[in-house]
Order: structure tokens, then sequence, then C-alpha cells
């Protein structure tokens, strides 16, 4: 690819985490005022791709060009100085701080006398007012809807003299007339402020209304780089699907094995609607694995939320051992048989202080108490037991934050275990662990299937993982299920994509 003298340019990018290519000489360019989407398959590169333009990552090969000259961005802040700014999924903004305070977040304007508060409060509503955003400069930020705040961070990332801006699924946590507004608010920051831009988006009908041209990644390699005009929903998602050769006998997997079809229904899901579910129709079996497969944001990780009382139930079933289930909270949940691992370790899962023991007991240490005085010796004997079977290595007398991320993952599920579910929910079991944690993990969760009973409902975005693991497969898109209780022997990697991204069009057609 020949060197512009204008846009920002990638030639020939590559990057390997532990050997395995993440990119594998990716060319691409963005010019001024010009949107670009970027799509592909759940760990095509997107993410990897964005984090090396932002200068979160180090690239190992090619060349990053701006406007014709050469640049190499050793941090995030060196990017946004070279007027490459980026606002990920997950919002780096403070609810607890005011719209003005967020605003200027790291680089307050300060004198003699201290802040120049005046100064600071004039321009913030001044941004307030170019981006047609109606927030009160004083008021708390987290007392706004999440759209608000999305479009807040887009706005705040527009002003540091950014040339080029970099959006990662800025809709995900949007719906309805929240992601046409964003939409709007992209097309006229791109276009006001000839601001190129790279949009991550898996939803082919949003990119169409605002992409001048649509990328697609597969396995690190850009496959598609078209007009937007030029091509039709269904050629892209035939590009990406089509040409996967990655299909699960090459990816070493046993696909001659038979999943459990058969046995009594103990969980029926039936038509569920919620705050981000449009319809989720599914059985799970006892002694079966379920997996729960979709693109990010599909409603696979809501409906393990709704499952276990976190989020509500609008309208539909849900009958659990033939009788209606309608859990109050997770402590109900967990009355009722349930347990859940969730996707976010570090977030919602380990209690960083503790030790692993401590972490394990969390959800039954009263199961140990008599009196008000907790039985430490049984205790103590239970999480060593866990401790052992899940092989969970380094100093498990200390804090938890000490052990890899492997052996966090591994003292969560054993967390699971000890509460002895009849129904375990697992959302992205291995996510951010290596490959030898992940075989074990896998090969545990299958025994424990086979040898108690257990029914395991595995929501995960990796393909591999969810063939390895699963008897039947149910696939989610925008909140529904579209497609449910495959028998796995009927499913390779490029299927599940396929029946994925199929279902981006089906508003188009």
């Amino acid at each position: 690819m020949p060197v512009s003298k204008v846009g920002f340019q990638a030639v020939n990018l590559t990057k390997h985490f532990a050997g395995v290519p993440a990119l594998a000489g990716i060319s691409f360019d963005l010019k001024p005022g010009e949107i670009v989407g970027l799509v592909g398959h759940n760990g095509a590169g997107k993410s990897t791709l964005l984090k090396v333009l932002a200068g979160a990552h180090k690239y190992d090969g090619g060349e990053l060009y701006l406007d014709g000259k050469s640049v190499v961005f050793n941090s995030p802040a060196e990017a946004i100085s070279h007027g490459v700014s980026t606002v990920y999924q997950e919002l780096s903004l403070i609810p607890n701080l005011t719209v003005q305070e967020n605003i200027w977040l790291g680089r307050e304007l300060s004198g003699i006398a201290g802040l120049r508060k005046a100064e600071m409060r004039k321009f913030a509503q001044q941004m307030l007012d170019e981006f047609h955003l109606e927030m009160d400069v004083d008021r708390s930020l987290g007392s706004y809807p999440v759209a608000a705040r999305q479009m807040l961070e887009i706005a705040i990332a527009a002003t540091k003299n950014t040339k080029y801006l970099l959006l990662d699924e800025p809709t995900t946590s949007l719906e309805g007339e929240q992601i046409g507004r964003l939409l709007d608010y992209v097309k006229d920051i791109a276009k006001r402020k000839n601001v190129g831009v790279l949009l991550v988006d898996h939803k082919l009908d949003e990119l169409y209304e605002v992409a001048h041209r649509i990328v697609a990644l597969v396995d690190g390699k850009v496959i598609l780089d078209a007009d937007a005009e030029s091509i039709s929903h269904e050629e892209v998602v035939r590009a990406i699907v089509g040409d996967d050769i990655a299909d699960a006998q090459e990816k070493g997997m046993d696909t001659t094995r038979i999943g459990k079809t058969s046995g009594e229904v103990i969980l029926s899901v039936s038509d569920v609607h919620g705050p981000h579910l449009q319809g989720v129709s599914f059985d799970a079996r006892e002694g079966q694995i379920v997996g729960l497969y979709g693109l990010v944001g599909a409603g696979r990780t809501e409906l393990l939320r709704s499952l276990i009382g976190v989020e509500p139930v609008y309208s539909g079933e849900v009958e659990l051992f033939r009788e209606r289930y309608i859990p109050k909270n997770p402590a109900d949940a967990m009355k009722c048989g349930f347990a859940y691992l969730t996707e976010e370790r570090k977030i919602d899962g380990i209690v960083p202080g503790m030790s692993s023991p401590q972490n394990i007991a969390l959800p039954i240490v009263t199961q140990f108490s008599t009196g008000g005085w907790i039985n430490n010796a049984r205790l103590s004997k239970m999480t060593s037991e866990f401790l052992n079977r899940l092989h969970v290595r380094g100093n498990t007398q200390g804090p938890i934050v000490a052990l890899s991320g492997g052996n966090q993952q591994k003292v969560l599920i054993a967390r699971t275990l000890a509460q002895q579910p009849k129904i375990l929910l697992l959302d992205e079991p291995t996510k951010g662990v290596d490959i030898g944690v992940k075989s074990e993990i896998h090969s545990l969760l299958k025994s424990m299937v086979a040898d108690e009973g257990m029914t395991l409902i595995v929501s995960s975005s990796e393909e591999e993982e969810i063939l390895e693991l699963a008897d039947v497969v149910t696939v989610f898109a925008h909140g529904k299920t579209v497609a449910s209780e495959i028998p796995v022997e009927d499913l390779t990697v490029a299927k599940l994509r396929e029946l994925a991204w199929i279902a981006t069009t089906e508003s188009i057609s």
C-alpha cells in the first residue's frame, strides 16, 4: 500500500500474543472526515488493532503513518498528542464527579490562586452547547443515562485537538432511539469537525447508516475493504464467514463426539423479554452442557443475569423443575439451585484483599457457623479440597490478587462449585487465561457434569470453546435467540459465525 500524504494509515501491521498472531499484516487507511466501519467475528483482531492504533499495545512489525510521516505511539497519551483519541466500550468517565469535573479530568486549568474554575466552567458549557448535549455542568454524571454519558465521552475525545477518533462498539449498551441519536452524533462530528472516525460495530445496519467504507477482518487479516455504497450487507457477511477455513477439525477439536440431547428438562426459557432481551427461548436438560453463543451485545450475559435475579424479566416464562421461576435476587437464585460465574472477575468476582479460601467461602460461610461461631476447621477442609481439585497454584493463603489471572479464575470456579448448584451459569469461563489453564478448566467442567449430573449453561464469545464444551448450542443476536439447541455435532466454527452474522441482516432484508 503506497503511503498517503493525508490520513492515518497502517501498513502491514503485525502483533503476536504468546506466539499466536492477532494481527497478520493489516493495511488500511482513514482520511479526515471519513467514517470507516470495522467489522469481524469474535477474535478477528478488531480490539487488538484498535489498541495498537491508540498506543495501548505496541505492534511487532509494520508501520503507522500520520499525514505521510512515520509515527510510533508508546502510550495512549502519545497518540492523543498526535490527534488520535479512542473511546472504548467500557466508559472511563467517573459517575460520582460532576459533568464539568469529568470534562476537565486530568487536564485542569490552574493558576497562582489555584484552579481557574470560572474559565473551566465557561469552556464546559460551551462544549456542551457545541455538541448539542443537554446536560447541567454541575450535575453528577452518574445521574444521566448511559447514552448521555457515552456521547459526553465522545465529545470530550473530540475536543482534544482530535483528528482521528476510534470508537469501540459505542452502541452496545444503548437501545432504540438512543442508538440513532448517537450515530447522528458521530456523523455530525465527522462532517463538522472534519474528524476521521474508525467505528467498530458488529451491527451492519448501524454501520450502513453512517459509514463511507467497510473494512472486515478475519483471523487478523483484512479480507474486505470497500465503499459502503458498492457492497451489500450480505456480501459483507459472506466475506466474514465464507472465507473461514479454520473450522472445528482444523482447530484440533473432537467433533466426533455426540452431544447429550436427551434427558429431563430442568430449565425452560420461553419468549423471555427484558431490558436487553427481545425474545429468548431454549431448554436445558439434566446433566447437559448448553452453549450460548453470539456477538458482543447479543444478549448472552443479560440472559444469565436475568436467571440469577440481577436483571428483571418483563414478559415470557421461565420454569425450573416444571415450576414457574422468578428470582428476586441472586441469593434467592442460589437457594433455588443456581450458581453464577461473572465475566468480569476483577470487577464483580474476586475480593482483592481476601485470601483464596476466604473468596471461596464467601457465599456459603453461614453453612459453617453455629450460634454465630464459624467452624474454621470444617471451612478450611472444604476450601482446601477445592483448591487441590482445581490445581490452584501459588500462595493461596495470601491475597488472591497475588495469584495469576488463571489461578484467580480457578478460585472463582471453586466458589461456584462449593455452592453445590444444580445449574451452573458460566459467563466467559476462560476469559484472559492461557491455553494450558483453559484446557484444565474445560476438563474439570466436563468431568463435573459427567460425575455429578450438574447442568452447565456456558456463555462464550469463543467459537472453539463452545464447540469443545457444549452438547447443544443456542445462538443469540440482537437480544433474541436465532437458533436454539443445535446439536454440537451439526456445527463448525464457520457455521456458528454464519448463524450469528446472518442475523445482522434480518432488519434490512
